[in-house]
C-alpha cells in the first residue's frame, strides 16, 4: 500500500512524533511511505527517518500567503504524481487543507485532530472550511472521547478515537524520595500556560528553597516568560534552556511533572513523564488530562487555579512518600498506552480506511470505546 502523510513540520512536535512512528511501523509493514510537510523549507527532521521514506518539504511558511496558495498547488501535483492509496494528514488547518488539496484525487483521506478544535484561535474562515473539508474523510482520528463528542453529530459516524502512545525511554528521572525539582514541556505559547506555572511557584519557592521549575521548549512566549520570572524574584530558580537535543532528554531534570495548559488535544508529555515515574499534576484542561490520569496516577487541579496548583506542588515536593506513590502509579497507568496496543489500533484504521470495511470497536486507556460506521 502506498501511504501518504501531511502535516505542518518536522520539529519536535507532538504530531512529528506520532507520524514518524506510525510511519516506521507501516514501512515495516511493506508500505511505501512518502512525508509532506507544508511548512519544512528542509528534510532535516528533529525525529529521525529511515532512507527509505521519501520526505517532501514544502517551504509554505517562510514564503508569505501567495507561496503558501503555490503550496497547495504543488501538495496535489505531488499527491497525484504519489498515486497514494490513503493520505493521512495531521492537525486541524492541515487537515483542512488536505481535505480542500485532495478534491477530485482518488485517494481515500484519514484525518487525525491532535488539538483542543473548539478552543483553538482560528480565523473565520478555517472554522467554516473546517467542518466542510472533513466531509472528505474516510476516518476522523480523535484523541479523546471529549474530543470526539465535540465534533458535530454529522461527522461522528466516521469518528475513532486512538490515544498516542507512549514509548518508554532509557531515560530516567531522579529517584522519587531525592530533592525535588519540578519539570514542564512544551512550545513556549499561550496554550501551554507557563505563564500560569511561573505565577504559581512564586508561592512555592519560599516554602520549599531549595527546588528548580525547568521548563522545556522554545516558543514566541520566551521573553515575556523569562521578565515574569525575573519579576517575581525567581530569576535563579526558573530555568527556560529550550529544546532539548533529544526527545525525552527533559526526563533527567526532575522528579515532578507539571501541566499547566489552558487546553490540549492530548498531552504526549503527560504519558512520558508517567512512563518515566515522575509524580504528575496536572490542570484538568479540556481534553485529556481527566481521562489519563486515574487510578490515583497524578494530582487534577482545575483548569487555570494557580492557587490550586501552588497548593499540589507544594505538597508533592514536601512529601517524599507521596512522590513514591504518584510513581508507581503513573507508571502504571501508562502501561495502557503501550506503542504495542496503538499501533494496532492505527493498523485496525488505517485498513478499513483502504478497504472500506466497518470500524471495531477500538480500545483505548483500557476502556472500550463506541462502535462507528464510516461515512457517506
Amino acid at each position: 500500500m502506498k501511504i501518504a502523510f501531511v502535516l505542518s513540520g518536522l520539529a519536535a512536535g507532538g504530531a512529528e512524533k506520532i507520524v514518524n512512528l506510525i510511519a516506521h511501523h507501516r514501512l515495516d509493514r511493506g508500505d511505501t511511505i512518502r512525508v509532506f510537510a507544508l511548512n519544512a523549507a528542509d528534510p532535516c527532521s528533529y525525529f529521525p527517518y529511515s532512507p527509505e521514506i521519501g520526505i517532501e518539504p514544502l517551504g509554505g511558511r517562510r514564503a508569505g500567503s501567495l507561496r503558501g496558495a503555490r503550496v497547495l498547488v504543488q501538495l496535489r501535483r505531488r499527491l497525484a504524481a504519489f498515486g497514494p492509496d490513503l493520505v493521512i494528514s495531521f492537525l486541524t488547518k492541515i487537515n483542512t487543507l488536505t481535505g480542500l488539496t485532495t478534491l477530485g484525487l482518488p485517494s481515500r483521506i484519514v484525518m487525525s485532530e491532535r488539538n483542543n478544535f473548539l478552543l483553538q484561535r482560528k480565523n473565520p474562515l478555517w472554522r467554516l472550511a473546517g467542518p466542510i473539508a472533513a466531509r472528505r474523510s474516510t476516518f476522523l482520528v480523535m484523541q479523546t472521547e471529549a474530543a470526539l463528542t465535540a465534533l458535530p453529530a454529522h461527522l461522528r459516524t466516521r469518528a475513532v478515537v486512538i490515544p498516542n502512545p507512549v514509548t518508554l525511554r532509557e531515560e530516567t528521572p531522579p529517584a522519587p524520595g531525592g530533592e525535588p525539582g519540578i519539570v514542564a514541556v512544551g512550545r513556549l505559547e499561550r496554550q501551554k500556560g507557563f505563564d500560569l506555572l511561573i505565577a504559581a511557584f512564586r508561592r512555592v519557592a519560599d516554602d520549599v528553597p531549595t527546588t528548580t521549575l525547568t521548563i522545556f521548549g522554545e516558543g514566541p512566549e520566551r521573553a515575556a516568560l523569562e521578565q515574569q520570572a525575573r519579576d517575581l524574584g525567581l530569576r535563579e530558580r526558573v530555568r527556560l534552556p529550550g529544546v532539548t537535543t533529544s526527545p525525552a532528554g527533559w526526563i533527567r531534570s526532575g522528579n515532578i511533572f507539571v501541566l499547566s495548559s489552558r487546553f490540549e488535544g492530548f498531552p504526549n508529555v503527560l504519558l512520558e513523564a508517567l512512563a518515566a515515574g515522575m509524580a504528575t499534576v496536572a490542570f484538568d484542561c479540556p481534553w485529556g488530562p481527566a481521562e489519563i490520569l486515574t487510578d490515583g496516577a497524578g494530582i487534577l487541579v482545575p483548569a487555570g487555579d494557580t492557587a490550586g496548583l501552588s497548593e499540589a506542588l507544594r505538597r508533592v515536593a514536601l512529601d517524599d512518600t507521596l512522590r513514591s506513590r504518584l510513581a508507581a502509579a503513573g507508571r502504571a497507568v501508562a502501561e495502557r498506552y503501550s506503542q504495542s496496543t496503538v499501533l494496532a489500533q492505527w493498523d485496525d484504521v488505517i485498513l478499513r480506511a483502504a478497504h472500506l470495511q466497518p470500524v471495531s470497536s477500538p480500545v483505548y486507556g483500557g476502556h472500550t470505546g463506541r462502535r462507528y460506521r464510516t461515512g457517506p
